[in-house]
């Protein structure tokens, strides 16, 4: 088996030595509509951008992007967080895989991703950049081919956020233990089922604070929180700011 595993690696970069260059694989990547990649550098300058990574940059063009930061596109918190995944990655080696995390557009976004980073090397070994991929939590909710029983449940999720779900349930629902369930969501989107259910509370919420006149408590009973005080705590530490200051940020004062 290890003889076996060796030819193929040799017959891969044999292959991949062959190449002229990577115009092909830009355009393949170009081509997913509702994935964005890009690559950075060791100081976290872009050196790649695909065709859905430019417009969340609200770029026209790959060239309006490469050999800029986070900082020059997203919100200083949200590029903060970006650029320290991008060391800790560079520093360990170690990727990070399908993590869900706010959306970059803008601050306060109520939209979630799901993303990988992985470290880059060149031919001696060092690790000289990150790649990153990632789309949007919905999109993924669509793929059950690509995330197996998480996709039912994430579905199940989305539906019944305001109810008081019972992750026992959950895992049934799907054909695992409870124990097994929590065990592989986590190690698939490095966070718990529980944290998963908050983030799509808060969405709600902010969809609510943004579309209609309710109350902040009578929202908070209806995306499943049963204590306003917690709502607000959970609201302010996943969003950054309370509920009423998303309000009055994301909604035009009228004259």
């Amino acid at each position: 088996m290890y003889f076996m595993a060796m030819k193929a690696r040799q017959f891969k970069h044999a292959f991949l030595k062959r190449l002229g260059g990577i115009e092909t694989f830009e355009q393949l990547m170009d081509l997913l509509p509702d994935v964005a990649f890009y690559v950075k550098d060791s100081q976290s300058r872009f050196v790649m951008s695909n065709r859905r990574h430019n417009e969340i940059c609200h770029a026209a063009s790959e060239l309006q992007v490469i050999g800029k930061t986070d900082y020059d596109f997203f919100p200083r918190d949200r590029a903060d967080l970006y650029v320290a995944r991008d060391r800790q990655i560079m520093r360990t080696g170690i990727p990070t895989i399908n993590v869900v995390a706010p959306a970059p557009e803008e601050e306060g976004s109520n939209r979630l991703i799901i993303g990988s980073k992985f470290p880059l090397k060149d031919r001696q070994g060092t690790i000289i950049g990150v790649a990153g991929i990632h789309r949007s939590v919905d999109e993924t909710r669509a793929a059950p081919q690509s995330y197996g029983p998480f996709s039912k449940a994430m579905q199940y999720i989305h539906e019944h956020y305001q109810e008081a779900l019972n992750t026992y349930d959950i895992a049934t629902m799907v054909g695992l233990s409870h124990r097994q369930f929590n065990r592989r969501f986590h190690r698939f989107f490095n966070t718990s089922l529980c944290q998963y259910l908050m983030r799509v509370r808060i969405n709600a919420a902010c969809r609510l604070l943004t579309e209609t006149d309710h109350s902040v408590t009578g929202i908070a009973g209806e995306v499943g929180f049963y204590d306003q005080s917690h709502f607000s705590r959970t609201f302010t530490r996943l969003m950054g700011l309370s509920p009423l200051k998303y309000r009055k940020r994301h909604i035009p004062e009228t004259s």
